[in-house]
């Protein structure tokens, strides 16, 4: 056990050739370069997700309050109901989304005699849609409600 000598323990405690250390630095910067455009891409899919979804709640509310409108007594006519529904869409306080092209051609109303339907479709434009080569998103919210009698009555 003693045959070892002094230079041989030494080697054997000394720290690791600089070279190593290079090479372990090299191999962490390449690890970061492959990992960091996959996470942004992450991000950025879910920034634009989340300002998808928040398109599709401004749409729902919108159509909900024009079916409502229209299921009245005293009804409102679809023109009245078209310029109701884009003027909420339009005006829903939303920072994260700008629907500043949505239109009343964007609104449609089918009625009966039972009930009064509004559906809204909106072409989303995405952010960030180019990195994955989806430009936009096709939305759509529905919404229908049983007409009353008069305003006393349930539906």
């Amino acid at each position: 056990m003693m045959n070892r000598t002094r230079s041989a323990l030494r080697r054997q405690c000394d720290p690791p050739e600089a070279g190593t250390q290079h090479a372990e630095r090299g191999q962490s910067l390449v690890e970061v370069a492959l990992v960091v455009p996959i996470l942004l891409l992450l991000l950025v899919s879910a920034v634009d997700a989340a300002r998808a979804f928040d398109a599709h709640i401004v749409l729902k509310n919108a159509a909900r309050e024009g079916a409502r409108f229209g299921s009245l007594a005293d009804p409102l006519t679809p023109d009245e109901i078209r310029y109701l529904v884009t003027e909420d869409v339009l005006g829903s306080g939303t920072n994260i989304t700008s629907m500043a092209d949505f239109d009343e051609g964007n609104v449609q109303i089918a009625e009966s005699i039972k009930s009064v339907t509004v559906t809204l479709t909106y072409e989303f434009p995405l952010w960030f849609g180019g990195l994955v080569g989806i430009e936009t998103f096709d939305l759509s919210a529905t919404a229908v409600m049983p007409r009353r009698g008069d305003l006393g009555t349930s539906p």
